[in-house]
């Protein structure tokens, strides 16, 4: 608890605000669905109700509960875009700090053809084609994810790496007869990932983003499962009588966005030894 109350003061006011959402988002993900006493997949018999008291979010199309669905969606949005940057940033960082530190001119040439590729091709159709092949539910949405992802950080490692590699405390080490696996776990991965993680929190609005509109398109997370960017898609249909349908999911799904958006913004800050 100390600990906690610690970090939180070295944090600005962005940073602060930013934490705060996402903590509150996160806890009424888990805890509305707990303890309501309807059911995310559940049907109450009253389609299209308006909020009221019984039902602050209203009910859908199908007489579901909106508020157990939007945050049953919340929970699932968010493990989703941890999954879909954790892989990446992971397989990324690895494979760029591997490009950086070698000195062979071939695999040098390979990395910089594979990853300018990688990089340079329109990343939503990238996805459209790993999900057309893969298939279109949560799995091919994940791996669509962590194959155009992963160049992004491996990008980021390679010309962290390629500074690091020319330090003074990395040469010490090779001085040292320390091996390069102990010199690439011990002295540049390190500095590298911390770098890797300030970009991580900027993608993972990116990848919310994409697991709403691919599952807007039916391509990604389908019904009956509760997914932000799903509902959508099914409210689109009653915008003009029904706006709750709409309002409320993308209501959080901006929310969030702004959540992390706001913790990024404020790391980068404290990182830069700016004042909030």
């Amino acid at each position: 608890m100390t600990g906690g109350l610690r970090v939180w003061r070295q944090l600005n006011a962005e940073s602060r605000w930013g934490l705060a959402i996402l903590l509150s988002i996160l806890a009424l993900s888990i805890f509305v669905p707990l303890l309501s006493p309807n059911d995310p997949y559940g049907f109450v018999d009253l389609p299209l109700q308006a909020p009221s008291t019984a039902f602050p979010f209203g009910t859908d199309h199908l007489g579901r509960d909106l508020l157990v669905r939007v945050f049953a969606a919340a929970r699932l949005d968010i493990a989703l875009a941890i999954l879909g940057v954790s892989v990446p940033i992971a397989l990324g960082t690895f494979i760029g700090t591997l490009a950086g530190t070698t000195r062979n001119r071939l695999a040098e040439t390979v990395w910089d053809g594979l990853v300018n590729a990688l990089t340079a091709f329109p990343e939503i159709i990238l996805v459209l084609g790993i999900v057309a092949m893969v298939g279109a539910d949560i799995r091919g949405l994940l791996i669509a994810i962590w194959i155009s992802r992963w160049a992004q950080y491996a990008r980021i490692a390679r010309a962290k790496s390629l500074a690091l590699r020319e330090a003074e405390f990395v040469q010490a080490a090779h001085v040292l007869g320390y091996s390069r696996l102990r010199i690439l776990s011990r002295h540049i991965m390190p500095n590298v990932f911390s770098e890797a993680i300030a970009y991580a929190l900027s993608d993972f609005i990116f990848i919310i983003v994409i697991i709403g509109g691919l599952s807007f398109l039916g391509l990604g997370v389908r019904p009956p499962t509760p997914e932000w960017g799903a509902m959508l898609a099914e409210g689109r249909l009653y915008l003009r009588t029904e706006p709750w349908l709409i309002l409320c999911p993308g209501f959080f799904l901006s929310l969030t966005a702004i959540g992390v958006a706001l913790l990024a913004r404020g790391l980068e800050r404290i990182s830069k030894g700016e004042e909030a």
